[in-house]
């Protein structure tokens, strides 16, 4: 099999539009249901919609209550019964790779912890990528997806998206198990 991969030289919320056309595009052709999407204030979880339309499910995920992100919380909250009203399937949740990890970092001054180990690992691709295989194990936790069902999922690298991927989901338990199958668009820097 051979594919065209997309790569955008910078990463950056430039890179939405196109990153958007193509997952949704790419549901279309292989027959996916189900789109989900790193949205920190909602707004790029509304663009996706508005270009998926009715035929593919979109679910957005965003930072937990107790984010140090307060603005993108607050946006978001700001957002949510528009989302909730166009169909969109909301999560919000501790981050999967950081979430109670982040206090033992800070308490015992150390970063060298296993998920950090694979954060720092998905980075070496882009800070999207890492951000895709986040919100899939949120997603899958919450019951919106499950490894029975291949979804394109979508990060970025703080505003926007710019990383599109196909992957087979796990749930945090079984991290290990999950497959990046296909890499459909990210930034090469």
């Amino acid at each position: 099999m051979e594919r065209a991969i997309i790569y955008f030289d910078h990463e950056g919320a430039q890179n939405t539009e196109q990153t958007i056309k193509v997952a949704t595009a790419y549901c279309r052709a292989h027959g996916i249901s189900k789109i989900v999407v790193a949205s920190s204030s909602g707004s790029t979880a509304l663009k996706l919609k508005k270009e998926a339309g009715e035929g593919l499910t979109v679910i957005a995920v965003t930072y937990g209550a107790g984010s140090r992100f307060t603005e993108e919380v607050e946006a978001f909250n700001k957002n949510y019964e528009t989302l909730r009203s166009q169909g969109i399937l909301t999560v919000r949740g501790v981050h999967a790779l950081s979430g109670v990890e982040r206090a033992m970092e800070h308490h015992y001054k150390t970063g060298f912890l296993p998920l950090n180990i694979v954060a720092d690992t998905l980075r070496l691709f882009s800070q999207g990528m890492k951000v895709c295989v986040e919100v899939s194990l949120m997603a899958a936790e919450a019951g919106y997806i499950s490894p029975a069902e291949d979804v394109v999922v979508l990060g970025g690298s703080g505003e926007g998206a710019d990383t599109a991927v196909l992957i087979k989901p796990a749930y945090a338990a079984t991290l290990f198990d999950m497959k990046i199958r296909e890499i459909l668009c990210m930034p090469r820097s």
